[in-house]
């Protein structure tokens, strides 16, 4: 098969989805893998690495894209539509239930769009999603707590506190919607910094292994009017709640969140499947933090890629089983083989596949 692999264009997208070893897997099985030049080096691969395993190297992102399997790190951008072709696999993060005007396009097209955060297991866990969220659980944390100091190095300035106590002054407290990956991992991180931290959970079951896990931090079954009374005392407030498929839940009105103090800080780490407050709307790292209701929000839909050596390395551990099945076996022995990678098939010969990418995409029409 001829897989393709582009350089990501997403503003600050320093990730690659595949590594020089898992070309070098590819190609002694007889496939032809053709890297853009520059695709790895933001993740520290050099063309060079590239071409030793027995890649071929192509100038631009057309050459790249010219291929029966396209393997990415996020969804396409707009300058890249005129890549897509019918019946042409792109297997990457998709995110689609917060990109209604791409999967029109995906359609149209006839692409088959296999979505990373969509490979779902039988127990409900997604392999694929798991070490990003991981991940960016973390860095919600790192720029949560840079954005809190007075001097930030961005033109809105945050209040100047310390995530953990010191003498005769508190620690922050954390508020941290969804006990998943991302709220696990955050949790860990916030409060291995000496921060006071809640985590509301929805799922009782999680609240159990959460409660037992971190002994330490306040867990508490998920209601509106629990966290809009902790609301008032947040001084970091991180978005985690995921619902597979689906546009994030809306958790949060304007006025609700100006109920925090002034210049708390929100990382809506939800911002990739639409957010979970109408204040929500996706930064960049050029311009990470906007001011709303008195709070900064910082709404990267892409918080790995500030630390894309891990990143990369984590990903490409999870997907390059898939791209290795779907390369040797091709898509429908692969699709029927392999139930987690059919479940994320969001778009496929110009239908939504995806029911809760479907309904999520119908409410929004009908909204």
């Amino acid at each position: 098969m001829r897989l393709g692999l582009p350089k990501e264009i997403k503003n600050r997208e320093h990730r690659v989805a595949l590594t020089p070893e898992g070309v070098r897997e590819l190609t002694a099985r007889g496939h032809q893998v053709c890297v853009q030049a520059g695709a790895g080096e933001g993740s520290g691969f050099t063309d060079d690495g590239y071409a030793d395993a027995g890649a071929q190297l192509v100038a631009d992102a057309a050459g790249a894209w010219d291929a029966e399997l396209v393997v990415k790190v996020k969804e396409p951008l707009p300058e890249e539509y005129a890549f897509l072709r019918p019946g042409q696999i792109l297997f990457t993060f998709l995110h689609l239930a917060a990109a209604p005007e791409l999967a029109a396009e995906l359609m149209r097209r006839k692409v088959c769009a296999i979505g990373y955060e969509t490979v779902q297991l039988d127990d409900g866990s997604l392999p694929l999603l798991a070490p990003m969220s991981q991940v960016a659980g973390r860095m919600a944390v790192q720029l949560g707590v840079r954005f809190l100091q007075r001097e930030n190095a961005t033109p809105f300035q945050g209040m100047g506190r310390l995530a953990g106590g010191i003498a005769g002054v508190p620690a922050i407290r954390t508020v941290i919607l969804g006990g998943g990956n991302v709220g696990r991992h955050a949790a860990a991180s916030v409060a291995g910094l000496g921060a006071d931290v809640t985590i509301l959970e929805a799922n009782g079951d999680r609240i159990a292994g959460l409660a037992k896990a971190f002994p330490a931090i306040d867990v508490r079954l998920y209601g509106h009017d629990s966290l809009i009374g902790l609301l008032p005392g947040c001084q970091l407030l991180i978005g985690a709640a995921l619902l597979p498929g689906a546009r994030a839940p809306r958790l949060l009105r304007a006025a609700e969140i100006g109920l925090m103090p002034d210049r708390a800080v929100f990382i809506d780490v939800a911002i990739d499947q639409g957010g979970i407050s109408e204040t929500s709307r996706p930064t960049t790292y050029t311009e990470p933090v906007y001011p709303e209701s008195g709070v900064l929000h910082c709404c990267l839909p892409n918080l790995p890629a500030a630390v894309p050596e891990t990143s990369t390395r984590a990903l490409t551990t999870a997907t390059f089983p898939y791209v290795m099945r779907l390369a040797d076996d091709g898509l429908e022995k692969a699709l029927s083989s392999t139930p987690e990678l059919a479940c994320g098939v969001n778009i496929r010969d110009g239908l939504i596949v995806h029911p809760a990418l479907a309904g999520s995409l119908q409410a929004g029409t009908q909204g």
